[in-house]
């Protein structure tokens, strides 16, 4: 079981401080985002990360190098942007990936990772995310499912009050794209949100701690959170 963390991002919604360096680096509670995430990714079982990059991903290269916490790790690199649905199906494919967990590098969702994992295998499914209650699903778009898990809606947004949304960490296996015929492609739209209906997509629900940096609300927010996180 190989990870693979989604670097790709331009992160523009930061503005200059993300000109010159990837997201997943920015500093958040004295270091690089990436390396919070990349800490609790290794204290599960897997064999190896992937860093499906593409914007300076030299520097996350320089800064990782080519293992962390005696986890081997590879780089997937993108010279044209392939969206998240395109970064993951090329990852899958150039390393042979049979199955993965995969999880965003600038969003931090500190869930028990074996716990999800054996849910998702158990299941069967081609695919399984880790979802997260909140009071307020507007932001991100409600995910419903059914009683055993099965993913019955996903991503509707407008609706206000509490419930369930995506939380950035899936479980993948490798076939789960093969219907894609595209390169370049959302992994939220054009697979979770397109196949839900006639694919096996579970989801389980988790209440631990999250956070995307994604905003300068969320960046300056976690700067705080994280100096106090259990790890």
């Amino acid at each position: 079981m190989k990870a693979i963390v989604l670097c790709g991002g331009l992160g523009t919604r930061l503005g200059l401080l993300t000109k010159d360096v990837p997201k997943p680096l920015l500093t958040v509670a004295g270091r690089p985002f990436i390396a919070h995430v990349l800490d609790r990714l290794t204290q599960a079982d897997i064999s190896g990360l992937v860093l499906a990059a593409g914007f300076q991903w030299a520097k996350l290269r320089e800064y990782i190098g080519s293992e962390w916490n005696g986890i081997p790790v590879q780089y997937s690199v993108e010279s044209d942007a392939l969206g998240t649905g395109g970064a993951i199906k090329y990852a899958l494919s150039n390393l042979e990936v049979h199955e993965s967990i995969i999880v965003n590098g600038d969003t931090l969702f500190d869930i028990d990772i074996p716990k999800f994992l054996h849910f998702a295998i158990g299941t069967h499914a081609l695919a399984c995310i880790a979802l997260r209650k909140v009071e307020d699903c507007s932001r991100y778009g409600r995910v419903t499912v059914d009683a055993k898990g099965r993913i019955l809606s996903f991503g509707e947004k407008e609706q206000h009050g509490a419930g369930l949304i995506n939380g950035g960490v899936y479980y993948l296996r490798s076939s789960a794209l093969d219907s894609i015929s595209l390169t370049s492609f959302s992994f939220e739209t054009a697979f979770l949100q397109e196949k839900h209906s006639s694919e096996s997509i579970f989801g389980m629900a988790f209440d631990d701690y999250f956070i995307d940096i994604g905003i300068p609300a969320d960046l300056h927010r976690a700067h705080t959170e994280l100096l106090t996180l259990k790890k």
